[in-house]
């Protein structure tokens, strides 16, 4: 008798466990956990550059593109380590961006590259969404294996900033872990004034350095 309720108790214990880490009240939690160091607001947070600035591949730490039915070579973000925390915008302004918002922007690019593939085309995870062509943020980081030389992509399609639904498991995860929810998001920031007086030349030369990701 002993027995046998220790092993209900048991399963009911992993059952509960498993239900949670899959939850999306389980993907708010950790989305709670970590807003102490979010970079959420970092664009309004940042100064504009105020020396001249030249892109190079070696001070890349991550760059974000995006493909659309509108855009098919859409350029989001730039990060740079060297000469300062430089952010080249999707408007190509370049900015400094405020050391614990860089910080942050970094440690959700670092988090990513521990998350399972999903054999896709572009490591890419799709969100349920109502409709098709949903536009792809495609998350672009230095492959900094000894043999590497090009960026490891993560892409998402279909983030709104609201659904989280995958349209397909990627190993245990239902729905978009929240490092890439975050992360995505804060990119977009970048987005914010983009059609008001584009650099399309700073744009150009961030873009000459990704190589052949178009």
């Amino acid at each position: 008798m002993l027995r046998t309720a220790v092993f209900y108790i048991t399963v009911a214990a992993i059952v509960f466990v498993v239900f949670n880490a899959l939850s999306p009240t389980s993907f708010y939690n950790q989305r709670l956990s970590n807003m102490s160091t979010s970079p959420s607001g970092w664009h309004s947070r940042a100064a504009t550059y105020p020396h001249s600035f030249t892109p190079e591949r070696s001070a890349l730490k991550l760059a974000v593109l995006r493909n659309a039915p509108v855009e098919h070579e859409g350029f989001t973000l730039a990060l740079f380590d060297s000469p300062a925390n430089i952010a080249v915008d999707a408007a190509g302004k370049v900015l400094v961006v405020e050391d614990v918002d860089f910080r942050g922007l970094l440690s959700l690019a670092d988090e990513i590259k521990d998350l399972p593939e999903t054999g896709a085309f572009g490591n890419r995870w799709v969100i349920m969404q109502p409709t098709t062509s949903q536009p792809i943020e495609r998350l672009l980081l230095p492959d900094e294996t000894p043999e590497g030389q090009g960026l490891k992509e993560t892409s998402v399609q279909g983030y709104d900033g609201v659904k989280i639904q995958l349209k397909k498991a990627v190993g245990d995860y239902q729905h978009l872990p929240s490092t890439l929810y975050d992360l995505v998001g804060a990119a977009l920031e970048a987005r914010e004034g983009a059609d008001e007086d584009r650099d399309e030349s700073m744009i150009n030369e961030v873009k000459a350095i990704l190589g052949n990701v178009f």
